[in-house]
């Protein structure tokens, strides 16, 4: 019988639990990228000592220092590391009574495009685009767990993909993106559809006809990026095939007129992001202002957005 997914993350979760000696715990990550920060996380447990720290290469060369404090979580952040660094070790106290080993794998810095690369690569091979992203997920996880397939496979799905549909903003687009589907499929079922394109017809008699239609109805369609993209794509398809102009431009300029439209008008969806950006931003310029007069200013526009 074959083992259930929660026992092999329990095993995940054993395997890749952070290192902890003496009440201290050392959180690391299990690879590091040239050329890329890299951060460590130490943790000292609250019966412990206040004690000095330092964090040593394996040539001698120190990366950071500094105090542990019981029951206060150190981040160490941009650490550079080299691949002559590894393995690393966390000495704790003044005299390193403490010596605790942080093994990592190195990798050369341009593998971090390797996952984006191989999805787009299998997207256009395979014109399997869910497979396609899943797959660059994993490879992204194969390396993120030390080439180990198992590992990287549950990695995928508990650290990657099931955090992404917990995110309530995400679960708000897909759930958007279905609906909206859905109301495309029931216009196009019973006629809709067919009715603009006997409608924009007697107009697009030519290709470049065609794609100025296509443009300008993306400009009218400017509440949602998305709302944009199914509408305006499966409407012009049809007309745009008859008149043969490619698929590779009718997605070009159906892109080129979604987000950045609806990015721009005062009506849409995007207006509500953009100004709790704004308001976030302002909100963080006014804690951090040093003047009175300034923060007064930051506070007032805080109020308008």
């Amino acid at each position: 019988m074959l083992p259930s997914l929660s026992a092999l993350s329990a095993v995940l979760v054993l395997l890749t639990s952070p290192v902890q000696e003496r009440g201290v715990t050392v959180d690391a990550p299990g690879f590091v990228l040239g050329g890329v920060p890299t951060t460590i996380t130490l943790t000292l447990d609250e019966s412990g000592v206040s004690s000095p720290f330092r964090i040593v290469s394996a040539t001698g060369r120190q990366l950071a220092a500094g105090t542990l404090f019981p029951g206060v979580a150190f981040e160490v952040a941009d650490l550079a590391v080299a691949a002559n660094d590894l393995p690393l070790s966390v000495q704790v106290g003044s005299d390193a009574a403490e010596v605790i080993p942080v093994e990592a794998r190195f990798y050369p810095g341009w593998v971090s495009i390797l996952p984006p690369l191989i999805a787009i690569a299998l997207a256009l091979i395979f014109h399997e685009v869910v497979v396609s992203l899943f797959l660059g997920v994993w490879i992204g996880a194969l390396f993120y767990a030390g080439l180990n397939p198992l590992t990287a496979t549950l990695r995928a799905i508990d650290s990657f993909i099931l955090p992404a549909l917990y995110d309530p903003d995400h679960v708000a687009i897909i759930l958007f993106s279905m609906l909206l589907g859905g109301m495309v499929g029931v216009i196009s079922r019973s006629g809709g559809t067919r009715g603009i394109v006997e409608a924009v017809s007697p107009l697009a008699t030519t290709p470049r006809r065609a794609q100025l239609a296509t443009y300008l109805s993306g400009l009218a369609i400017f509440f949602d990026d998305y709302a944009n993209t199914l509408i305006v794509g499966n409407t012009m398809r049809p007309i745009t095939d008859r008149l043969k102009v490619s698929r590779e431009k009718l997605a070009y300029i159906v892109d080129s007129t979604a987000a950045p439209v609806a990015a721009i008008v005062f009506v849409s969806t995007w207006v509500g992001f953009e100004i709790s950006l704004i308001g976030d931003g302002l909100r963080i310029a006014a804690e951090q202002s040093t003047s009175a007069d300034t923060a007064a200013v930051l506070a007032a526009a805080i109020t308008f957005f």
